[in-house]
Parts: structure tokens; sequence; C-alpha cells
């Protein structure tokens, strides 16, 4: 709290004014970041109608902002506030839900996405690898956290895709140079 009222030229009686607790403060924070990220997703999915070139697009721009020192806060937020890590995790997770069933349904209707699958249990496979992979030890020797996360929706991707929708990813691919990963 010392640092984050130095941070902002404020007094830390100030600063407990506003926040009574710091979990409180972290759960702000943590909702702003969340918001601000997922509000330039919505931002790109109306860019790009491709739902399999909004994934990837939306990915590459979240990894830009998250991938930086993202896994050691992570882990200091899970080992310090793991009942603040969990909720944060089911509230990010019920707004990535709807994205992706709103573009599994629209790749569907388009013929991309295979009908008749378990979107249901393949989202939430997606999403659990995404936060696994940030405190997971098997990680953590992975330099590059933006190809890690390519791969995991890449690896989502080819479970839902049709053969039209292979051959659009391929294509993607290529666009955004993937095809080494």
């Amino acid at each position: 709290m010392d640092d984050i009222a130095k941070e902002f030229s404020i007094s830390k009686k100030t600063l407990y004014q506003k926040y009574s607790h710091k979990e409180n403060l972290i759960c702000d924070v943590l909702d702003f970041m969340s918001k601000e990220g997922l509000d330039e997703v919505d931002r790109i999915r109306q860019e790009y109608k491709c739902p399999i070139e909004s994934l990837l697009v939306s990915g590459a721009r979240m990894d830009e902002i998250t991938c930086k020192e993202k896994n050691i806060f992570d882990i200091q937020l899970l080992k310090y506030y793991p009942d603040i890590f969990h909720s944060h995790q089911i509230s990010i997770s019920v707004r990535i839900i709807k994205i992706l069933k709103e573009d599994y349904e629209t790749g569907v209707e388009i013929g991309y996405f295979r009908r008749g699958i378990s979107i249901d249990l393949y989202i939430k496979f997606l999403i659990t690898l995404f936060f696994s992979a940030e405190i997971s030890p098997l990680f953590t020797e992975e330099k590059n956290k933006k190809k890690l996360s390519v791969a995991m929706k890449l690896l989502y991707l080819d479970a839902i895709v049709t053969d039209e929708g292979k051959q659009r990813l391929n294509e993607l691919k290529e666009k955004y140079q993937y095809s080494n990963i």
C-alpha cells in the first residue's frame, strides 16, 4: 500500500479511505484489467468478422498486454490471495465463455466450425489451458509466452474446424506467421 500511495502521489491514509483492505484494491485492479482487455476483444470481434481470425488477432493483442510479467503476478496472487485468484478466474471465464460460444455459432453458420461437438467442454479446456499454463511449473522454462498462447489457440481451433475452416486457419497461420507453431 505504501508503494501504491507513493506511485499515485497520495497519502496512505487517502488510499485507505477508498480501500479499507488491500484485497478490495486487488479486486478492483483485476476487474479493471479484465474489463479493459475484454472490451478490446469485443472491438476486435467487430472489426474481424471471421471467428478464426478474431480469436487469433484478439489473442495476439491480449498476449501483448498480459505476457510481460503475468506469470510472476499470477503465482503471487495464487500464493497470497487464492480466493481472489479463483474468484477472478471464474468471473473472467464467464465472459470468455460467452464470447467463444458466440464465435463458435458464427463459425458453424459460415461452415468453419463443426456442428454437434461438445463446445462447452472444448471452451473449458481452452480456458483451463490459459489459466494453468501461467502457474504450471512445466512452462516456467518456456521463454516465448506468446508462442505458447498461440499454440493453445491453434490446438483449440484444430479440434473444432471443418475442412473449410482448416483451409482458412492455414491461410491465417501463413498471414500471421504462425506456420512454425
